[in-house]
């Protein structure tokens, strides 16, 4: 089968999306696929880009309002691009929606994302794809509210397990915080749960920020309880694939600040999680209870500060064996195969 992959700019290392295209293609073509790469430059027109589209078997195209567009609005681009795709065999896998569906939601998130929503809706009316996939119970939600057939695709991580030695393990208790961590997470309660762990253990926290690192308000709340607590804390600055993957296996818990119901979008959340790592999480209430749920493999490695019973059921968890890694990429791409044949 010839697979073409439509995208935003293509930019692995920087792009989480374009790096989630390059790990999918090449195991495609190791199963034996051919496959075709084809991103839009933000720049340039729709029917000049698609002059030369290739010829494929399925077009799948990876989309995210504003991988497509600086503005989060494609406008009449998407229009040109569902008419170029009428007559062929699409999937559209969603890695984000509209903005502005949460209750903390300026007017100006809600009005931006009722202009998203409406470009969307009428992309997918008009293309009418054998298939619309996404990663999250949240993005379920919403297409499902607006009455899209949604199906959940596991969206595998960014960071391939490295065969290398661990070394021994830490008399600390490892805290790896890898991703961006958000403002609007509950630290407070964050560091009092580590610190009951702690104590509960009798191990000292090491918080170590894994990857390179933008200034942000909540790297700069968790180096306050650190200090406060006197955990140790540190960073690795960047580093290679690899170099992460050893990091995460010397890890004993990692933190998402990615609220629950978008967990499954969060490449670094789900590279933590494959390297068989439990996170601490939370849960803002944005999507319904009946709603949420974790991919299968991990119903038992996420563990949310609302839980009131978290630090007994992860101190459990601590104490079992180490569960080895999950090929996601192998997963997804076998679930991609099953439903695009």
């Amino acid at each position: 089968m010839r697979v073409c992959f439509i995208s935003g700019e293509y930019k692995p290392g920087i792009c989480g999306i374009s790096d989630y295209i390059k790990l999918l293609t090449q195991k495609f073509e190791h199963l034996g696929h051919e496959v075709e790469k084809y991103h839009i430059n933000q720049a340039s027109t729709l029917p000049k880009v698609f002059e030369d589209l290739p010829t494929a078997d399925v077009y799948s195209v990876q989309f995210a309002p504003y991988f497509f567009s600086p503005s989060g609005l494609s406008g009449v681009r998407l229009h040109n691009l569902a008419n170029l795709l009428l007559e062929k065999t699409v999937h559209v896998n969603f890695h984000e929606i509209w903005i502005g569906a949460y209750r903390s939601a300026s007017w100006k998130e809600r009005f931006t994302g009722w202009r998203q929503r409406r470009e969307i809706l009428k992309f997918l009316e008009s293309l009418n794809p054998i298939a619309v996939t996404c990663s999250n119970s949240a993005i379920l939600d919403r297409l499902d509210n607006q009455g899209i057939n949604a199906r959940y695709l596991y969206m595998f991580g960014n960071i391939p397990f490295c065969e290398c030695s661990s070394g021994s393990r830490s008399e600390f208790l490892q805290v790896v915080i890898f991703g961006t961590p958000y403002e609007n997470f509950p630290y407070d309660e964050l560091a009092a749960r580590l610190k009951q762990i702690s104590e509960l253990l009798k191990k000292k926290v090491h918080i170590r920020v894994v990857g390179l690192q933008r200034n942000s308000l909540g790297l700069n709340k968790i180096q306050k309880f650190s200090k406060d607590l006197n955990f140790v804390f540190s960073e690795s600055g960047e580093l290679t694939s690899n170099s992460i993957s050893k990091e995460l296996q010397e890890g004993d818990i990692g933190i998402s600040t990615t609220p629950f119901d978008i967990i499954g979008k969060s490449g670094a959340a789900t590279a933590i999680l494959e390297h068989g790592l439990p996170i601490i999480g939370f849960d803002d209430g944005d999507t319904p209870n009946e709603k949420l749920f974790v991919f299968e493999e991990f119903e038992n490695q996420i563990f949310l500060l609302n839980d009131r019973k978290m630090n007994e059921r992860l101190i459990l968890f601590l104490k079992r064996n180490r569960k080895t890694f999950f090929d996601g990429v192998a997963h997804t791409a076998n679930e991609m195969l099953s439903f695009l044949n």
